[in-house]
């Protein structure tokens, strides 16, 4: 047993785990690397926030074909031609002599690369049993968070010696190796009970009107999304612009969110199912971090202890804890609906970074850069707050359902 499970690992945690950290690397580099490329294409904040959040739309529009496909086929074809697409994004931006080529590259790797985690936490209800769900989704987290702690310092480092245009064809050479190492090695099995024929709108309705849902998926993915949205973009130029860190100050913050990051995906996966065979609710322990994660952002919205190092420590450990609802949803359809209970979260989850992401840049930009590229601290208090409003619209529409369902919390 532990043989198998161990086998299962290699073959298919750490294919799908090496996928996510170049997925959260490579949609996190703009945090390093937004200075570089404003200065390089003459870009505001509303063009470099949409080229950052373009990766997220990119993905979020091919999310719920993809969740047909993956119920359908099963993750490793499909995680093969995710391969394939970021291939191309990442020669696209290699090359990019425009704005417009770096926003098609940054596209192609949002419809590759950044859609892997679906493929990979569909994979993970076939091949493990489901009390282990939560802790294998936490492994292949903490992946990602090893790519987040690489975005940050150390691509800072690797600035210093390269160009960025450098850094992408490593990627793309890095995908290479993954997509043989795929080819080779991952086994190919579909999903068992493939929904008895139903029809995909049939499910998707199941699954929208499944009380569970829409009373902890929407704001589930307004925290994975906020969170996304800050570390992959505007913390660096809050912390520039409000508490005025220098680069390599911001790059240590972005480090330390990594960090506390990669900590936090693994130890609430394993923590949560630990507890849950104890009797402990698991929409509780969500719901305690996701009021975390939120309360860290109010801190921001009003510049309370910008120097200080305690918030991003907090804003790493509850960051990812919105996929916690992946292994309490997926208990309640059959086996064949996981996908697209995976992907309905996650394109809302994409489509509301595109759009905070974005419209962030879009608040500076009414008030504008100064003479030095900096935007006013009072910008960055309306857009966050802003987003602080929709997040406590969001936990009240939970904490309501959750009272008038009388869901056991």
């Amino acid at each position: 047993m532990v043989y198998n499970k161990l086998k299962l690992i290699f073959i298919i945690i750490l294919p799908f785990g090496v996928g996510y950290l170049l997925s959260f690397f490579l949609r996190n580099t703009n945090a390093i690397l937004a200075p570089e490329l404003t200065l390089t294409f003459s870009l505001n904040a509303t063009e470099i926030g949409f080229l950052t959040s373009i990766f997220f739309f990119a993905g979020a529009a091919q999310y719920i074909p993809l969740a047909i496909l993956l119920d359908k086929y099963g993750p490793k074809r499909i995680y093969i031609g995710e391969i394939i697409l970021a291939i191309i994004g990442c020669i696209i931006t290699t090359y990019a002599d425009s704005y417009l080529m770096l926003v098609i590259g940054r596209a192609f790797l949002g419809l590759g690369i950044g859609s892997c985690l679906t493929t990979a936490l569909k994979s993970v209800t076939i091949w493990f049993p489901s009390q282990f769900w939560a802790t294998a989704n936490g492994m292949i987290l903490f992946s990602g968070s090893i790519g987040a702690i690489l975005s940050t310092k150390p691509l800072q480092i690797f600035m210093n010696f390269y160009e960025w245009r450098d850094l992408f064809f490593i990627g793309f050479i890095v995908c290479l190796i993954l997509l043989s190492w795929v080819i080779l090695s991952m086994p190919d099995k579909k999903s068992e009970n493939q929904s008895n024929g139903e029809s995909n709108f049939f499910v998707y309705m199941q699954i929208i009107k499944n009380k569970n849902f829409y009373t902890l998926a929407p704001v589930s993915a307004l925290g994975l999304a906020s969170f996304f949205t800050i570390q992959g973009l505007w913390a660096n130029g809050w912390m520039a612009d409000v508490a005025g860190l220098s680069q390599e100050e911001v790059g240590l913050r972005l480090l330390i969110v990594a960090i506390a990051m990669s900590f936090g995906t693994l130890g609430n996966g394993a923590l949560v199912d630990y507890l849950s065979k104890r009797g402990f609710n698991r929409a509780k322990y969500l719901a305690t971090g996701l009021m975390m994660l939120f309360i860290v952002q109010i801190f921001f919205a009003l510049n309370i202890d910008t120097d200080g190092y305690w918030q991003w420590v907090i804003l790493g450990l509850t960051g990812n804890i919105g996929v916690l609802v992946h292994p309490i949803l997926n208990k309640t359809y059959p086996s064949g609906y996981s996908a697209r209970s995976i992907s309905t979260i996650a394109v809302s989850t994409f489509l509301l970074v595109f759009i905070i992401q974005f419209g962030i840049g879009y608040v500076l930009d009414i008030w504008g850069p100064d003479e030095f590229g900096a935007y006013p601290v009072v910008a960055y208090n309306y857009a966050f707050g802003m987003l602080i409003i929709i997040e406590i619209l969001f936990f009240s529409w939970m904490l309501l359902n959750i009272r008038r369902l009388k869901i056991n919390f």
